[in-house]
Formats: structure tokens, sequence, C-alpha cells
């Protein structure tokens, strides 16, 4: 769970700590109202977006982005229809462009923020766990999968790194720079969500063509040849969404722990733990009586 209601008095205690169910209701219903609001606002907005909403800089245009979110929350929620529902109102394209979406932007100007994703001295702590090369599957000239050399190279480390209980001579290469953005939400993404509507809806031809659509288009890979049962496009449709939001958002850990598969993710150390649930921050859980030790999500133990 989360808080929804935060006071406005910044002194004052900390709104209740409401369900999951509850948390995810209200995101719907604020999405909701941001529909009806952008229905009405007319041609133009009176302020204008960073370039990061370009194409998205609209009333009309915002609101396609804005169902783009919604489907994303619906399928989290099981609610696969009213994903599908959402999706049709979305930027979804099934030939246009996987990149076309909304980005948070960075700068080097006064008051700006740099994309601290970029290392220019290779720090290792965008360091790759070499699983992500080893478990790519590998296109017709049996080299891996693209989205996986596009995201990940060899390191400039010499003899890579060790940390953890894993050595790795792979690192993270998908922001090129400070000022490189970060995607919110592109389309390739809104393609696989379709492909996990249709799929939770049982609609199994459907989603198998999204996802040979982004095995071909984004991966480099041959059309899936594998059984098409539920369970076996499940953890296809998983390897996708895996490697084409790779280290864009953190997906996968909602992903896999959505269908009980955590375990089946790497480790980011060789004996560290599957964490089920994100633990609030120290200082909102010093707020609360008690320092929030009564709480779940402050009474958990953080450690590797």
């Amino acid at each position: 769970g989360a808080v929804v209601d935060v006071p406005d008095d910044p002194t004052a205690a900390p709104g209740p700590i409401v369900s999951k169910a509850d948390v995810y209701t209200r995101i719907n219903q604020l999405l909701d109202q941001a529909k009806t609001d952008l229905a009405a606002a007319g041609g133009s907005f009176s302020f204008p977006l960073g370039t990061g909403f370009a194409g998205f800089s609209t009333p009309a245009t915002f609101l396609t982005f804005n169902r783009g979110l919604r489907a994303r929350s619906a399928v989290y929620m099981d609610d696969f229809a009213g994903a599908l529902t959402a999706l049709q109102e979305s930027f979804v394209s099934t030939n246009g462009s996987l990149t076309n979406g909304v980005y948070h932007v960075f700068g080097t100007g006064s008051g700006d923020v740099t994309n601290l994703l970029f290392d220019p001295n290779g720090d290792q702590r965008l360091m790759a766990n070499p699983n992500l090369i080893a478990e790519a599957q590998l296109r017709a000239d049996q080299t891996p999968d693209l989205r996986a050399v596009q995201k990940i190279r060899n390191t400039i480390r010499a003899g890579g790194f060790t940390g953890g209980g894993i050595t790795s001579d792979k690192q993270f290469s998908l922001y090129s720079s400070i000022t490189t953005p970060v995607p919110i939400m592109r389309n390739e993404e809104l393609i696989l969500l379709r492909a996990e509507a249709n799929l939770g809806l049982g609609h199994l031809a459907e989603a198998l063509t999204d996802i040979n659509q982004i095995r071909r288009t984004s991966g480099g890979l041959a059309d899936y040849t594998g059984p098409v049962t539920a369970a076996a496009l499940l953890d296809e449709l998983l390897y996708n969404k895996r490697y084409s939001l790779l280290f864009e958002g953190g997906f996968s850990w909602y992903d896999y722990r959505h269908y009980n598969k955590l375990t089946t993710l790497d480790r980011a150390l060789a004996d560290g733990k599957f964490f089920t649930k994100m633990p609030f921050p120290r200082n909102e859980c010093l707020a609360r009586p008690d320092g929030g030790l009564s709480l779940p999500g402050c009474n958990v133990e953080v450690g590797m």
C-alpha cells in the first residue's frame, strides 16, 4: 500500500497507508478525472510543455499519453478488458516507431538536472549482470537479442568488476551522455501491454501477433516457435518486456512480482534476497507513531 491522502500542512502527521487495491483505485480515479479535464481543455494548453512531450503537447495528444498510463495501471490490476479500452484511446501504433513516446529530459543549464545513469568514468554502479547477455535469445546469426546488444557492452574496466559474489565484464550503455533522455512511456511498451491484456483475456493469437512484432522489430529475432499456451506465452511476454524495457524504469521487478515469478529473475547479489515489497522511506516511517515499526512497509529488513 501507500499514502494517497497527503495533508496540505507539511508539519502534520502523514496520511494513512491504504491497501494496494485502494492505491490503484485512486490512481485510476485521477487518470480518469484528468481525461475529463483534458477533453474539456480546448485546442491548446495555457502553458508550455518541455521537449520530452514533443508530439504530446496539446490536450488531445496528451490525452493519448494519459490513456497509456491508464492501460498500464489496468494491467497491474488484472483489468485486462479495461486495459484494451484504454489502449484504443492511447498512442499505440502497430506500424509506428517503437521509440515514439514521452520522455524525461535532462539539461546542463541553470536549475537543470543531468542524467546520472550515464557515467563517463565507467563506474561499477552501471555494471550489468552478465546473465542479461547469457539469457538473451539468439538471432539467426547466433548473436544475442538486438536489445541486449544495444543496451549492454563489454566494460572498459580490465578484468571486469566483482561485487556481491558476481563478476561482470558487462556495462549498461543505453544512456550515452548526461543529457540523454529516459523514456516514461514508449509505443513499444504499449504494444506489449496490448499483448499482455489479450493474453490475460485468453486471446492467445492476438497476443502472439504483438509479441512477434516486437521480437522481429526490436529484438531482431525470428517469430516465436514454442508452445502456444497461456503459460508459455506469459513467459515469452515477460522475456520481451524485460529486454524491451531494460534499464528504463525497473519494470521487470513489477512485472515478475505481478505473476509471482520474482525468483526467476537474477539477483543483484549472488546470495541476495528477493524483495517482494518496496519499503517506505526512512523519514516517512520516523514521522509516524513508534517510528512506523508497527507498519509492514516500515518494519522491513533492508539489506541484500
